[in-house]
């Protein structure tokens, strides 16, 4: 779904508490209401009853990508290849100019932190189906990220790599990408569409309610009108490559 733009200005907010209130405005119940008194334990964000859908909220702060600690890293990884590019000075380097071994290796450095937070996630779901007794609720994980950081086919492809190597694959059916600059307080963000990708974990297809409801939602809180595109337009659109 891509949003279009248009949007009054706003105070900052973190990104999580934004999202999670968009959620609740299409029919989403916050958990941490909803455990019982004295509970202390995992839990995820929200809970959406009619539709059966547990979810867990994930904000991504940090640029990796820029981080001159990450950059080094992978500088070394590249030289320490003999398929690597000869690199000479400080250059740009796309994934798509990599080798494809060497792709998903500086991938997984530059998501590192998504890849931390898929294993959390899942925990958070489970412990949340045993608390409300609803075993067999639908776990959707939700990736909101500002513009620039890490395109929503990188943090697909990042969450795929974990779980298709873990246990926690089976407590996670569903992903969510959420870009937008709304939330952080931006005057040149305020302009800037926003978008948003459902991607299947478990094979489990998102109720389709649960779309036409986030998307009403968003509609009503930000004045971005909803439609929908294709993935592959998304760039063209604005999104992170």
């Amino acid at each position: 779904m891509a949003a279009d733009r248009k949007r009054p200005g706003s105070d900052a907010v973190d990104q999580h508490g934004f999202i999670a209130s968009v959620f609740e405005a299409a029919g989403g119940e916050p958990i941490d209401a909803l455990v019982p008194a004295g509970y202390t334990g995992k839990r995820a964000d929200i809970l959406f009853r009619t539709d059966g859908i547990i979810a867990e909220i994930k904000s991504l702060t940090s640029d990796r990508r820029n981080d001159p600690k990450v950059g080094e890293k992978l500088g070394e990884m590249l030289a320490r290849d003999p398929a690597g590019p000869v690199i000479f000075g400080e250059v740009t380097i796309g994934l798509h100019d990599l080798p494809g071994h060497l792709a998903e290796r500086a991938l997984r450095e530059v998501g590192d932190r998504v890849r931390k937070e898929v294993s959390s996630a899942g925990k958070q779901i489970e412990a949340t189906r045993t608390i409300l007794d609803m075993p067999e609720a639908y776990g959707l994980l939700v990736f909101v990220s500002p513009p620039y950081r890490i395109g929503h086919q990188s943090i697909a492809w990042l969450v795929n790599d974990v779980v298709r190597q873990s246990a926690d694959r089976c407590k996670l059916d569903g992903l969510l990408v959420m870009e937008t600059a709304l939330g952080l307080g931006d005057p040149e963000g305020i302009n800037a569409n926003s978008f948003s990708s459902v991607w299947s974990i478990s094979g489990r297809p998102l109720p389709e309610d649960f779309g036409n409801h986030l998307g009403k939602a968003w509609e009503q809180m930000t004045s971005q009108p909803a439609r929908t595109a294709e993935v592959g337009t998304f760039i063209r659109l604005g999104s992170a490559e």
